[in-house]
């Protein structure tokens, strides 16, 4: 889950706030603007990431139909799972280690692909005020983020800004497990 967050938020950037921004620039107000990116994004979601593998999956798969082809990818990435349809399960299939690779891959890239959708509503739900009548918490920017960087390069260390913070503490200030009421 860490590696899709982190991925996610590096591709949040060119694949969403630019888009958006770019069409705000065009004449849009954020909410249309928003809405229109997300019915696009969402197109090509499905597009790419359920009826294309679908289809593949489909001719492939001997005894998969195009439903089954549909039902496994949404069932996957989604998260849910069952286990009912399993790509490359077949013995003797030709060039199976890589059809068992590309299967990863896409799963991969649909997971994250899924998540940046997820990210992209809720983005919208921010914008349109969904998530404060809701009463949900809002989407943290990424933008800030983005901008600082993770490891500090500066081989100095930070300076304490005054004596008192550089003080050890006094044992005796600090609550202890003595202190509790054991009446």
């Amino acid at each position: 889950m860490l590696v899709l967050t982190a991925c996610v938020q590096r591709v949040m950037h060119p694949l969403v706030l630019a888009p958006v921004t770019l069409l705000q620039r065009s004449g849009l107000n954020p909410r249309p603007a928003t809405v229109v990116h997300f019915l696009l994004l969402l197109i090509v979601v499905v597009l790419c990431f359920f009826l294309a593998p679908a289809a593949v999956f489909s001719v492939v798969e001997v005894s998969w139909t195009f439903l089954d082809g549909i039902y496994f990818c949404f069932i996957s990435l989604c998260t849910i799972g069952l286990g009912d349809f399993v790509p490359a399960a077949r013995p003797g299939q030709q060039y199976r280690a890589l059809y068992q690779v590309a299967v990863m891959v896409y799963l991969f890239l649909g997971l994250m692909v899924m998540y940046l959708l997820l990210r992209t509503f809720h983005k919208m739900a921010d914008v349109h005020g969904l998530t404060t009548l809701l009463q949900l918490p809002r989407c943290e920017e990424s933008v800030l983020e983005d901008t600082e960087p993770i490891v500090n390069n500066d081989p100095t260390p930070p300076r304490l800004k005054d004596k008192a913070t550089s003080k050890p503490l006094d044992p005796g200030s600090q609550p202890s497990y003595n202190s509790i009421n054991k009446g």
